[in-house]
């Protein structure tokens, strides 16, 4: 470029300058995203969040905006990538999306060692490990109530994290046991003997055959060894 040449450009420069102030700072935008996100009371609950707001891409030219408007993309959920929203109405309309990921880590339970279908949960047979929750599939369990006590529905292996769908409430009658039926009716309670049909835990409704009369019926479980057929 010679001397004229790059006299020229500058003087066009001076003319018709680009002003940066005439669009919006991507910067900013990004950092409201966070704002926006961090919010939810549902994430300032836990004090263990890291929200990551992605790049946004700086040739993108928007005209400077006076108030923008943030919401959640429909179908998004606050943890893993989420989309956020970015509307803006004046001075000129623009709208478009930002894209985030958030990692919510809490401490969560793992099998201490090997656990074999039918056995019921100790105290010894977990441990406790700080996870991303956002990583997590097929769920988690974080309090001792929901895994004390239950039953493994199926074998699992040391190093591995409990989840809801592996465990099952005791199973406290089984197929082919002589249990009581009970059956309750205007204040009056009548006992009877019955045979299980197939196994159940406490809340399950199982069949039964009646003893004497020889009938099927259906009731629930209500302790070891007692299924309730009344109202």
């Amino acid at each position: 470029m010679n001397r004229t040449t790059l006299f020229l450009v500058i003087c066009l420069n001076a003319v018709h300058p680009v002003y940066a102030a005439n669009f919006h700072d991507m910067g900013n935008i990004r950092q409201q995203v966070k704002q926006f996100l961090y919010s939810f009371p549902e994430l300032q609950r836990n004090n263990d969040t890291v929200i990551k707001v992605n790049s946004v891409d700086r040739r993108l030219k928007l005209a400077q905006c006076e108030k923008l408007e943030l919401n959640l993309a429909s179908g998004s959920r606050l943890l893993g990538k989420v989309s956020v929203r970015v509307v803006c109405n004046k001075p000129k309309s623009w709208s478009f999306y930002v894209t985030s990921h958030i990692s919510l880590f809490e401490e969560i339970y793992i099998a201490n060692n090997s656990l074999s279908r039918d056995h019921i949960i100790q105290a010894g047979d977990v441990y406790k490990s700080r996870k991303d929750l956002s990583k997590l599939a097929f769920g988690y369990i974080t309090e001792p109530g929901e895994l004390i006590g239950k039953q493994m529905k199926r074998h699992i292996q040391a190093g591995r994290i409990l989840t809801p769908s592996q465990l099952r409430n005791p199973v406290v009658i089984k197929r082919g046991e002589l249990i009581s039926l009970q059956s309750v009716n205007r204040g009056f309670a009548i006992s009877m003997k019955g045979t299980a049909m197939t196994d159940g835990a406490v809340g399950d409704r199982i069949r039964v055959k009646n003893y004497s009369s020889k009938r099927i019926v259906e009731g629930t479980i209500i302790q070891a060894g007692v299924v309730s057929i009344g109202n």
